[in-house]
């Protein structure tokens, strides 16, 4: 049976090597193996990176072979070969393998048999109906070119001398190219996953004295799964044959391509200065790791080589490909301002994805170049996780400060990617050095309007007002913005705080900003209203007011103006009501009352406001702060005295304002400025601390003389208070030293306020007849309780009292508060003297009344 087999082998080579050995007429890739050299040259006068055009040749009645892809590696212990062979069977039936092999003829005349790669070693058979290509390898030494290579087919024939007989020779064009042509394509396997391949780019970088290719491969993934990286390697080779190794770039950090998705991936690796870099080509290996030898995968012609620039002109965009994602980069606006030395900049970096898909930024390092070679880092977080969605764009704002001996018109802001920790092979280029514009910030003028732009959206923003008013010994600067949302969407503002910065003096420790009505949603056309302040010393002259609004992650806006600052306001009309319309704090303030207490080097101001609420629910209304004003610009500070319990729904709040001022001051067109007192951002409440105050006002008022009353029982007032002495005797027994003073009173209180503590004190002077007086000072809701018909009653002691026999007594009512007194009335008085009683007992008793004195006051 077995030399039945081999002799019908013998008979089908021994019929194919008639067709097809040279001299005979054969397949045409046996002619075009012995064609005419001009007829050659005319056909192949194009390069070709394929081998379709050569025909299949017969290898039995059922079995062809074509030869359809070769390929070259270059390697130290020799070039590697190899060439895929696609066999056909159109019959039923399996064909043997067995009884075919190839050899390899080289343009030096070495002749190398083929050996299978590893993974197509196990096929022997080519089952029935099936076309299927099997990879040879062979080692050809020095030979670079596969020019004039030829590959020949062989089968057994025992009658021959060494046993094989030619079939025939497939030979290589002499116009095909080992790689893909510039901008071609090219369909290969990677992982089994079928993949159409193109390399599309060739930059060359100089960076650090050091010089870097980097090359795009781009891959389509035409299976049904998702493609890893396959761990092949990847090479540059010059025109000269030297390899470089390349790396994956660190924007083409993920090695996944989903099915149908297209992606470019980019290698790089260092090359030396000297490198001609004209027809490069792109090398794809795979390593056997049965053979233990790298195989050649694909290989392509690059394109011509671009020197990459990583200048950015101004305002120019920067594409940047983060895992195969298009980011624009931007450097949108800078402004720079000068302040101790050094030119401060601001800066706003716009990144946006272009891509179809979320990308994750990488943690960037920013930092500002001068001409003169100094580099500056810019700290910031902004690249902390910053996941980019499809089309969305973010703002961020970035600030350093470069000196002013360097010049500030030709700086570049650096933009590098992070170390690659992991991978020290990693080649990191910068992404882009963009040209900063010198640009000084623009001066802003009270109640001019400008437009902001940043992450939450574009704003116009005007500096509504710049107040420079008393705090203490010190001055506070009040800056108040209005910012309106002048887009078309809904805004949500993010929680601000402020700085105030004059000329070179940093006001960040006692700066702080308060929103009105505590806005954080703006509509359309909607405003909110912000007020920056800080502490100055009163003495502090400047020239320029910077106002800086933060918001968690950076600056939300900054404005500079050189409007000098208001340090008085035009004041209401006397009578008139200061409104104020914080929402949960409504309410509206007008003076009741304004008198003097006059002492005798100084004299106290006292002022009562009616604070009315007019919010429909029990509220903690907003802690006053004031200051007295003279016509010539002098400023006291008041001390203010207001209830710290909640006020009811249309409830009112007397609140109460005095300070002391020297006699020489003139007070005649006294001006009460009251503003609302803040802490730490918010509005405080009566009983807590402020820090300073917003939205004050300049009242006008009117102060008046408190006339004395002749007549006591007309009843003189000490607000909430008012009090008749309805009559007044005095009595005593001849011959004694006491004297009893009494008065019958009425007293009523207005409990229509709610107040703080009363600070006021009832005083009492009598008179004798001898001239003496005699003080008491008494507290009007206790010593004299609220009621009428009640009685008071003292006792007084002097010797002289002894010789009286009758005569008259003044009673004086006095308002003390804070040491000094007004005059609130005086009346006359009698006194009458009894005989002694026919007892002994010399005892003095006290009139008895509802409320009694049983001391005994001296003269005085």
């Amino acid at each position: 049976m077995h030399k039945r087999s081999k002799a019908y082998v013998l008979l089908l080579l021994s019929t194919f090597a008639v067709s097809q050995i040279p001299g005979y007429a054969g397949t045409a890739a046996y002619a075009a193996a012995s064609g005419g050299t001009a007829a050659k040259a005319a056909a192949y006068a194009t390069e070709t990176s394929t081998l379709a055009k050569l025909s299949s040749m017969n290898l039995g009645a059922s079995l062809s072979v074509k030869l359809s892809d070769i390929g070259v590696f270059a390697q130290d212990s020799g070039n590697i070969l190899t060439y895929t062979l696609t066999y056909t069977n159109t019959s039923s039936t399996s064909a043997n393998l067995v009884d075919y092999f190839s050899k390899v003829v080289t343009s030096g005349g070495s002749v190398i048999k083929g050996t299978p790669v590893s993974v197509d070693s196990a096929v022997k058979k080519i089952a029935g109906k099936e076309t299927k290509s099997i990879t040879y390898y062979a080692n050809i030494g020095k030979a670079a070119t596969v020019k004039g290579l030829k590959i020949s087919m062989y089968g057994w024939n025992f009658s021959s001398a060494n046993y094989e007989q030619r079939i025939g020779t497939f030979t290589v064009p002499a116009n095909y190219s080992l790689s893909a042509l510039q901008g071609e394509s090219k369909k290969i396997e990677l992982n089994s996953v079928p993949v159409t391949s193109q390399a599309n780019s060739l930059q060359i970088y100089k960076y650090n004295g050091k010089v870097y290719a980097k090359v795009g491969l781009s891959l389509t993934n035409l299976g049904t799964k998702v493609l890893t990286d396959p761990g092949y390697s990847m090479y540059l080779k010059s025109s000269g044959g030297s390899v470089f190794t390349l790396t994956l770039d660190e924007s083409s950090s993920e090695y996944k391509i989903q099915p149908q998705e297209k992606k470019t991936l980019y290698f790089m690796t260092e090359i030396p200065a000297y490198m001609n870099v004209t027809k490069m080509t792109l090398q794809t290996a795979k390593l056997d790791e049965g053979l233990k030898l790298s195989l050649p995968v694909a290989s392509y012609s690059l394109p011509a080589a671009v020197n990459a620039d990583f200048t950015v002109a101004a305002g120019a965009i920067k594409k940047v490909s983060i895992d195969s994602n298009i980011v624009d980069m931007q450097l949108k606006s800078s402004a720079v301002y000068a302040e101790n030395e050094n030119g401060i900049w601001t800066y706003q970096f716009r990144v946006k994805n272009t891509g179809s898909k979320a990308v994750t930024l990488p943690a960037y390092e920013l930092s500002v170049k001068s001409a003169e070679g100094y580099s500056f880092p810019i700290t910031t977080t902004a690249f902390n996780s910053l996941t980019l969605k499809p089309l969305e764009e973010k703002l961020i704002e970035l600030s350093t400060s470069i000196p002013l001996e360097l010049a500030q018109d030709n700086l570049q802001l650096q933009v590098i990617p992070p170390a690659a920790n992991e991978d020290s092979s990693k080649i990191v280029l910068p992404v882009a050095y963009f040209k900063i514009p010198y640009k000084l910030e623009g001066n802003t003028h009270v109640a001019s309007e400008s437009s902001v732009t940043n992450n939450y959206g574009t704003f116009a923003v005007s500096l509504q007002s710049l107040q420079r008013l008393p705090w203490g010994d010190e001055d506070l600067v009040q800056a108040k913005l209005s910012i309106r949302n002048s887009t078309s969407k809904t805004i949500t503002l993010p929680k601000l705080t402020g700085i105030l910065k004059a000329d070179l003096n940093d006001l960040t420790s006692s700066s702080q900003a308060v929103v009105d009505n505590d806005v954080s949603i703006l509509a359309p056309g909607e405003s909110a209203q912000v007020t920056v302040l800080a502490h100055v010393p009163y003495t502090l002259n400047y020239s320029q007011t910077k106002i800086i609004l933060q918001e968690p992650s950076g600056q939300f806006l900054s404005l500079t103006t050189t409007d000098g600052a208001v340090t008085s306001l035009p004041p209401l009309a006397a009578g008139s009501a200061i409104n104020i319309t914080t929402t949960g704090k409504k309410a509206s303030i007008q003076e009741r009352l304004t008198t003097m207490y006059t002492g005798s080097s100084s004299k106290t101001v006292y002022s009562e406001v009616e604070m009315n609420s007019t919010e429909t629910r029990q509220t903690n209304l907003t802690r006053l702060y004031a200051t007295f004003r003279t016509a010539d610009g002098q400023s006291f500070e008041a001390t203010v005295n207001q209830s710290e319990l909640p006020t009811g729904a249309s409830g009112k709040t007397l609140v109460t304002f005095w300070a002391n001022i020297p006699s020489t001051v003139d007070t005649s067109a006294l001006q009460l400025y009251i503003g609302q007192g803040v802490a730490g951002g918010k509005l405080t409440t009566a009983g807590t601390a402020a820090t300073g105050y917003v939205n004050t006002n300049a009242l006008s008022l009117n102060v008046k003389t408190v006339t004395a009353q002749t007549n006591l029982a007309s009843g003189v007032s000490m607000f909430p208070y008012f009090l008749a002495v309805n009559s007044s005797a005095g009595s005593m027994v001849a011959g004694s030293s006491n004297l009893t003073l009494s008065f019958n009173y009425s007293l009523t209180q207005d409990s229509t306020y709610q107040t703080g503590t009363y600070g006021h004190k009832l005083v009492l002077r009598f008179v004798d007849p001898f001239g003496q007086f005699y003080e008491k000072t008494l507290t009007l809701g206790s010593d004299l309780v609220v009621g009428s018909n009640g009685q008071y009653s003292t006792t007084i002691a002097s010797s002289l009292f002894q010789t009286l026999g009758g005569g008259s007594y003044s009673l004086t009512l006095y308002d003390e508060f804070q040491g000094q007194r007004i005059e609130l009335g005086s009346q006359i008085y009698y006194i009458t003297v009894t005989k002694p009683a026919a007892s002994t007992d010399d005892k003095d008793t006290d009139t008895e009344s509802d409320s009694s004195d049983t001391a005994t006051d001296s003269a005085s």
